[in-house]
């Protein structure tokens, strides 16, 4: 049975086919596509969906059905949003999808926010604060607590299509109908929760924020500004589009770059956020979660992500537990770490069938470009270095600094030096695990090994224990299981 599942996402500007593949916590994208039907271009003003954009989306979407045949994808969810719901003619539209062999639902407001808040609670689980996604036809606020949705999401008609027009009369005018619209839906949420911002516009904002700070990551997702600094940035493209805009942002995203900051400028000042986090999940990666059991929403993404990234060839899940577990007495973790360790341990394993001159580059395009969901900055930090240190660099580079404290870039070379020490002398064997006992006082770091294991006790694993010590501050000492030094 195939594991592939689709979403087929008719947006008020675009409509989208995404197929994911791999583990069901942690999707990798197989096929994405979009087009800019631009469903919702003149909704305001006639009411109905322009007849040549019904055209252009119901082509597409014929393409879809037939690449998804093709694909043999048989667990397809397809859900239309603000343009079909408001729309005059939206009946017919829905009817026109239809017939195309296509299961359309037309999602509320209310269920579209939900959607697209899911998405943020299984990208950063636990989360805490309000997530705000902008389409092309409407804006979507939703509170989150404790990893869920909380009743009460609200939609407003401040898509990225309509911003133009309300921008027309000029700021004051701008930040009064944004003011009205949040009183009209009743939205009274505290201020000072973090703000999880979704949507293909308000991403490419972030992208252009991160390379205009030369951020040592290129990946939005995850991303963190405190309000401050996101309403710096805001004002600023609120202006006008950039005049060297990132190359990866598309023409498109760059022309609607200044309507989607005035109206991030203007959240920023009513919903007065502690912190804005960028969100790259949202609404379809939310009806991905809602369908899995709970047992898999429960999974740690970042795990889950990282084991199907390594693949089974070169260390299970199990494994990398096993050797964090061994690795345990000379670490330090942090409830807020949850298996950022474990993941940590998995990456840096599998770094090593690398060759030895590109592992220190490739090992960092992992840990800092690729997507990892479940990782935030502060994290992609802490997995870079852990990999850098468990190839012997304990040399922190300058971006790693950029991303997390010294003091957990100090706790990620420590779980590097100690991943490496178990490597060199056990190859992560279970069994020859069993055999060496690394423990742990307030002077000493003491390596025991059993009689069976001293050949494979030489001067490279007694520098990886000296350096692990002198690491944590103690004397490194190894002995037989009699307690007799080995030399």
């Amino acid at each position: 049975m195939s594991t592939r599942r689709a979403i087929i996402d008719i947006g008020s500007n675009t409509v989208r086919l995404v197929v994911y593949d791999g583990p069901p916590r942690a999707p990798v994208t197989l096929h994405n596509e979009k087009i800019n039907a631009r469903l919702g271009r003149d909704l305001d003003k006639t009411g109905a969906i322009p007849e040549k954009a019904f055209a252009s989306a119901t082509g597409a979407l014929a393409r879809y059905a037939a690449l998804l045949r093709l694909m043999n994808v048989d667990d397809v969810q397809c859900v239309a949003t603000a343009a079909a719901r408001d729309a005059s003619n939206g009946p017919q539209f829905v009817g026109a999808v239809r017939a195309l062999g296509l299961e359309p639902r037309l999602l509320s407001g209310e269920e579209e926010a939900r959607a697209s808040a899911t998405g943020v609670i299984a990208a950063f689980p636990g989360a805490r604060g309000i997530a705000a996604d902008l389409g092309g036809g409407s804006l979507e606020l939703v509170e989150l607590a404790e990893g869920k949705v909380r009743p009460g999401g609200v939609t407003m008609p401040f898509g990225t299509l309509r911003l133009p027009d309300l921008r027309k009369g000029g700021a004051a005018h701008f930040a009064v109908a944004i003011r009205q619209g949040l009183k009209k839906t009743g939205w009274n949420r505290p201020q000072g929760q973090k703000l999880y911002i979704v949507g293909g516009s308000w991403r490419a904002l972030a992208l252009q924020t991160m390379t205009d700070m030369d951020w040592p990551v290129d990946d939005p997702h995850g991303f963190e500004l405190d309000p401050e600094a996101a309403l710096t940035f805001a004002r600023k493209y609120a202006k006008g589009a950039p005049a060297h805009p990132d190359p990866t942002i598309s023409a498109s995203r760059v022309a609607s770059m200044p309507d989607a900051a005035a109206l991030l400028a203007q959240m920023i000042v009513e919903l007065k956020p502690s912190r804005l986090v960028f969100s790259s999940w949202g609404l379809r990666e939310g009806l991905l979660h809602a369908a899995l059991p709970e047992a898999v929403q429960a999974e740690d993404p970042l795990l889950a992500g990282v084991a199907a990234f390594a693949g089974s060839d070169v260390l299970t899940i199990d494994g990398a537990r096993a050797i964090a577990n061994w690795c345990a007495p000379a670490c330090e973790d942090r409830p807020e770490d949850g298996e950022m360790r474990v993941a940590a341990t998995l990456l840096a394993m599998t770094a090593m069938r690398t060759e030895p001159n590109l592992r220190a580059e490739e090992a960092m395009t992992w840990a800092l470009r690729k997507r990892w969901i479940g990782l935030d900055m502060h994290g992609r930090g802490m997995l870079a270095m852990t990999v850098f240190a468990n190839s012997g660099k304990t040399a922190v580079p300058a971006p790693f600094l950029r991303l997390a404290a010294q003091a957990d870039l100090d706790r990620a070379i420590v779980w590097g030096l100690a991943v490496r020490l178990c490597r060199r002398l056990t190859t992560g064997n279970p069994a020859a695990m069993t055999e060496a006992l690394l423990e742990r006082d307030a002077q000493t770091l003491t390596l025991t090994v059993a009689e069976g294991m001293r050949p494979l006790y030489n001067a490279s694993v007694a520098r990886d224990l000296k350096i692990l010590a002198e690491r944590l501050g103690l004397a490194a000492k190894a002995q037989d299981g009699a307690g007799k030094p080995l030399s």
